[in-house]
């Protein structure tokens, strides 16, 4: 009983800030009272001189508050002077701990700048998020390759700082209540060009039932689970997205290679083209991922080796291994499974190249693990199984399908899903932890499997690397590559998002002058891979390749540079 009690208050003194000044307030209270009435009885009895009470009160606090006017000095006995160093010492300490405890905490909250509730100017064809999370951070990172502004409403003051520090000057942001109509006319979005909300499905579909009739940009719904997409889609959303859908998609295109191009094929993740930029069978550039499965016959070859771009006009843009990744990489890079390659060439050839070059020579039925069968395990199960691939799930709850009920970091749960026959491990659960531990027991059981794990944090990424995974498809750098494609769809298409902060993007040229590759890579410091247009499809194009009117260029770039390419084209 006392040890409960005794937890009770330690838990209340460390997490309450209320509780902590108080106590701190007692203490100094009950510090002066017994300095001064040890002071007011001792003085007598060691300097032989009378003291009232207010005189010792007063002593005692000049001594604390180092005032110290000396009144009563100079002390002819030595013990009074002990009393006294005692008093300054310990007065000093505790000042000092109240000081940072109470008075910073406060000028801090005083002089803190409190976030704005409205954008400092009137905005126009901007893009409006309403809610903040990784997911936004990843969008606004997306969206800085356009000329759109960008603003992030929130309802919570403290987020809306937040946000503020985090983002910086890549876009505004203000708070507000979300049933206040003056909200949104101050956030404009009667003139906005795209209104996005990733709040909960519920505060989502308010929002858009309040704001609809004023909005003429497009509304998005990002939501959790897509089971909600016709409910969002009633209250006026014109799209509902599910950064958990593509992911599954995704961990499943980069699982297992197939001769399907519409599964290699990097451009056809987002659900839609923009009509402009539609593809037409075997006359455009694509670029597409191919991971090199076991008994792939480019294993134990060089990039040089396989001459693809001699052989079928490809060229190799990003080579992926365990987490590290090299763009443009050399012709001396050995191939083994556990590379990944982007490679970059025509629709018309994908498919020799991928039988002659990267099949594997015996066609072994491949089996799929799938730990955790949520929405992204369900999407990824969908995909892997139209493949023609056979999948087990791993989940506690009970499936319509082939399973194992267990937990996916149990070793005997894994056992018993035959892990150490498969070929292929989708980690999907919604718990970073779990995943990291998941992949250490599968790597263990399993060194020549293929795992695939999905990230919710971005500080998970290099754990789930180092843990043994070949590829980590982080949830919130898709959703927002994907959302951005739909809001860029009539500027620009963003094609992949590079580990190092550079974008692959695809962009045709609006204007009637005529320009040269070299003048546009030296005037926008991208580096263009790819020109189609005018009846010609052009890998690597040279510096003196002409870019005329209603061309489309492939180009590779950081957000700012590529920005200066939206404004040259």
């Amino acid at each position: 009983m006392i040890g409960a009690r005794r937890g009770l208050v330690w838990r209340l003194f460390h997490t309450s800030q209320r509780v902590k000044i108080g106590l701190y307030f007692l203490l100094f209270a009950a510090q002066i009272i017994v300095y001064t009435s040890i002071f007011h009885y001792a003085y007598p009895l060691l300097e032989k001189k009378p003291i009232s009470w207010p005189s010792s009160l007063l002593f005692v606090l000049e001594t604390v508050t180092t005032l110290g006017y000396g009144e009563l000095l100079p002390f002819k006995n030595e013990i009074t002077i002990l009393i006294t160093i005692v008093m300054l010492i310990t007065g000093v300490i505790l000042i000092f701990m109240i000081i940072p405890l109470l008075l910073v905490p406060i000028l801090s909250s005083i002089f803190q700048r409190a976030p704005p509730r409205k954008p400092p100017h009137e905005l126009t064809g901007h893009v409006v998020m309403v809610g903040y999370s990784e997911l936004t951070k990843s969008l606004v990172e997306s969206l800085s390759v356009s000329p759109l502004p960008q603003l992030i409403v929130v309802d919570d003051p403290d987020v809306a700082r937040e946000a503020a520090r985090q983002i910086g000057a890549k876009a505004y942001v203000i708070w507000g209540d979300y049933t206040n109509p003056e909200l949104w006319s101050d956030a404009g979005i009667k003139h906005a060009h795209t209104i996005i909300l990733s709040e909960n499905e519920h505060t989502s579909a308010a929002i858009i039932l309040g704001i609809r009739e004023s909005v003429s940009g497009r509304i998005i719904a990002v939501v959790d689970k897509l089971s909600f997409d016709r409910y969002l889609r009633y209250a006026g959303a014109e799209y509902v997205l599910s950064a958990k859908h593509v992911t599954g998609q995704i961990l499943a295109r980069h699982a297992a290679l197939t001769s399907h191009i519409d599964t290699i094929v990097e451009e056809t993740i987002s659900d839609r083209f923009p009509d402009d930029l539609v593809p037409e069978a075997g006359t455009k550039l694509r670029i597409i991922n191919l991971p090199i499965v076991q008994g792939s016959r480019a294993v134990g070859k060089t990039l040089s080796n396989l001459a693809l771009f001699e052989k079928y006009g490809f060229d190799t843009l990003l080579l992926s291994r365990g987490g590290h990744f090299r763009l443009f990489p050399s012709g001396d890079e050995v191939i083994d499974t556990s590379t990944m390659l982007f490679l970059i060439g025509q629709v018309s050839t994908i498919g020799e190249l991928v039988k002659n070059e990267f099949m594997p020579r015996e066609g072994r039925e491949e089996i799929a693990l799938i730990g955790g069968f949520g929405d992204v395990g369900l999407s990824a199960y969908h995909e892997l199984t139209s493949l023609g691939i056979g999948c087990i799930a791993i989940d506690r709850k009970k499936h319509d399908i082939s399973q194992v009920i267990g937990n996916t970091e149990d070793e005997a749960t894994l056992r018993e899903a035959h892990i150490e026959e498969a070929d292929i491990f989708i980690v999907a659960l919604n718990d970073d932890d779990l995943n990291i531990f998941t992949t250490l027991i599968a790597r263990d059981l399993n060194p020549r499997i293929r795992i695939l794990a999905r990230a919710n944090e971005p500080e998970s990424v290099a754990k789930l690397y180092r843990a043994g995974a070949d590829y980590v498809a982080l949830l919130p750098s898709i959703g927002g590559q994907v959302i951005a494609g739909v809001v860029l769809s009539d500027i620009v298409h963003i094609i992949l998002n590079l580990p190092n902060g550079q974008k692959v993007v695809r962009k045709r040229m609006m204007k009637s002058t005529t320009r040269t590759v070299g003048w546009i890579e030296h005037k926008s410091r991208v580096r263009i891979i790819g020109i189609e247009g005018g009846g010609r499809s052009v890998v690597h194009p040279g510096a003196e390749e002409p870019v005329c009117e209603g061309d489309a260029l492939i180009a590779v770039g950081f957000p700012a540079d590529l920005k200066r390419l939206i404004g040259i084209l």
